[in-house]
């Protein structure tokens, strides 16, 4: 199995769980777009910040150009709201945490594509430059291909599947935060 799949199998319950509550974001609705924001911004500032301290060959090709929370931080102030604190600390003390926690920031960019359309439809207009970072560039791919790459022993393995799930929860504690009913 490649890390990836080892990830994914791992971590299935904890993705469902925070897709679920993310989802239960309307982004029809202007207040459930900026509480969708927000519960980001809680998030993706301190894990990218925490990734950016670590050594270049902990992390995918173009880094630089992957982090979000500048996108993140314009379409907050385009709507006139101010970043919230993070909701949380998180540890990603070695490359084996490291990864685990980028498999949770770069997979998330695939549902930010639906959402994205789906916000395009319903609020022509609204500020859509975390949802839409990386359009047209393969980072998904490349970050894939890299990570199947990695190689782990089984407690490197145990470290990444605890990055994953440690953003995972961060994710699951700011969208509950931000009080979005479950539909």
């Amino acid at each position: 199995m490649t890390l990836r799949t080892t990830l994914r199998a791992a971590t299935r319950q904890d993705h469902d769980r925070v897709d679920l509550l993310g989802g239960a974001f309307d982004l029809t609705r202007a207040s459930d777009y900026q509480a969708f924001l927000t519960a980001h911004a809680k998030v993706l500032p301190g894990v990218e910040a925490a990734l950016n301290s670590a050594p270049p060959e902990d992390l995918p090709p173009v880094w630089l150009e992957r982090r979000r929370t500048a996108a993140l931080s314009a379409d907050l102030a385009a709507l006139g709201l101010a970043p919230p604190p993070a909701a949380t600390t998180l540890t990603l003390p070695d490359r084996a945490t490291r990864l685990g926690a980028l498999y949770v920031l770069e997979g998330s960019r695939l549902g930010g594509a639906v959402l994205r359309r789906r916000l395009a439809s319903a609020q022509p207009g609204a500020p859509d430059a975390y949802l839409a970072h990386g359009a047209g560039r393969p980072f998904w791919r490349s970050f894939l291909d890299w990570l199947d790459g990695q190689v782990l022993t089984g407690p490197e393995t145990e470290a990444a599947i605890d990055g994953a799930r440690q953003v995972f929860r961060a994710f699951e504690t700011a969208f509950r935060s931000q009080s979005a009913p479950v539909r």
